[in-house]
Formats: structure tokens, C-alpha cells, sequence
């Protein structure tokens, strides 16, 4: 779902980008960075975090955004080249091969993803066995998915159960969770490692 004109002006901003990638550095340092080349950042905005592990870590990094304007704005940003491509995708439709990527990242986005179950099941399919997928965001209490699920048609609606669940599902093994407090809403961050179903 594309955002709004003012989730946009929170997101977008340079402080923000700076603090993504605070955040995501430290899960990167506890992988095995040798072998992760092939990288897949969904809802990468305007392509911050994108351009930092491609800098950062020479890794050839394709960026998706659902908002064809956040990817109009990360390649004005940061140039294309063959180991930086920014793309719009849908995430629960991705277009890429099975495997085609060691890590998957996402930051605050599956919220923003009404058949986020289908994501999850949509990373693992692109993810190579044994590849990682780092994932950033808020859950809700179960009071509150129950009362506004039926209203919702844009967002994804999941308590951290439910995402565990899915996860489990998808063929994921947990590495790393920590508990963020962030707003009403608490925030995770989940580090799991694609395995055997």
C-alpha cells in the first residue's frame, strides 16, 4: 500500500534513514557477512538502507517499494548501477526467482501490508536455504486486532503470535528477538534463518 503524504514526511527524513541503519548494523555484525552477496530490502522508501549495504558492505542489493514515488525518489538519490537496482514490487507477489537472495530485510513494513501472511510466505520462497531475513516492526495486542480488523482493508493487522506462527510456517528459525519500545505499540526486531520445512 502506498503511504500517505504524511507518513511520508516521518519517513523520509535523513534522521530516520540514520537511524534504520543504526538499527540494522548491529543484526548484520552477528551474521556471516562472507556469505551474504545477493540482498532484497522490502519497502526500501527512498533507498537509504539499500544504498548503505551496498556501500557499506558491497553487497548487490535490489530495493522494492510498493510506492512507485519513494522509488522514483531513491534512484534520483542513489544512481542504479549493476549491484544497486531499486524496483516497484508488490511483496506479497514478488517477481524473483525462488532462492534468489541470502538476506531479506524489512524495516516497518509489513504493517503496511494487508496480506502480510502472503509476504512472509513470499520471502521464504525467494530466500536461499540457510539464507536470513532480518524483520523490524510493530505487532498488536489481540484486543485491538480483534475490534479493527473487520474495519481494515489497507493495513496488516498481527499480534507477535501471529507472526511467529507464520514464520514457523514459512520454514523460519528464530536467531534474535528483542522487544523495542516504540509508541503504543510495541516494536521487534526478529532475526530467523530460512531452514528445512
Amino acid at each position: 500500500m502506498a503511504m500517505t503524504r504524511f507518513e511520508k514526511l516521518f519517513v523520509n527524513r535523513e534522521r530516520k534513514a540514520k537511524r534504520n541503519i543504526e538499527i540494522v548494523r548491529p543484526r548484520l555484525e552477528q551474521l556471516d557477512l562472507d556469505n551474504l552477496h545477493n540482498v532484497l530490502e522490502l519497502g526500501c522508501g527512498i533507498g537509504s538502507v539499500s544504498a548503505f549495504l551496498f556501500d557499506s558492505y558491497q553487497m548487490n542489493v535490489i530495493g522494492i517499494d510498493f510506492d512507485s514515488a519513494q522509488i522514483d525518489i531513491a534512484r534520483r538519490k542513489y544512481p542504479e548501477n549493476d549491484r544497486l537496482r531499486f524496483k516497484i514490487e508488490d511483496a506479497s507477489k514478488l517477481s524473483f526467482d525462488d532462492g534468489s537472495f541470502d538476506l531479506v530485510l524489512s524495516q516497518n513494513v509489513f504493517h503496511h501490508i494487508h496480506a502480510w501472511n502472503e509476504a512472509v510466505q513470499e520471502v521464504s520462497r525467494v530466500l536461499r536455504q540457510g539464507g536470513y531475513f532480518i524483520w523490524l516492526d510493530l505487532v498488536f495486542p489481540r484486543l485491538v486486532k480483534t475490534i479493527f480488523q473487520p474495519l481494515v482493508r489497507n493495513y496488516g493487522l498481527y499480534t507477535f503470535d501471529d507472526i511467529e506462527i507464520e514464520f514457523e510456517k514459512s520454514g523460519f528459525k528464530q536467531h534474535f528477538t528483542e522487544r523495542l519500545a516504540h509508541g503504543p505499540f510495541p516494536h521487534y526486531q526478529v532475526v530467523l534463518q530460512k531452514c528445512e520445512i
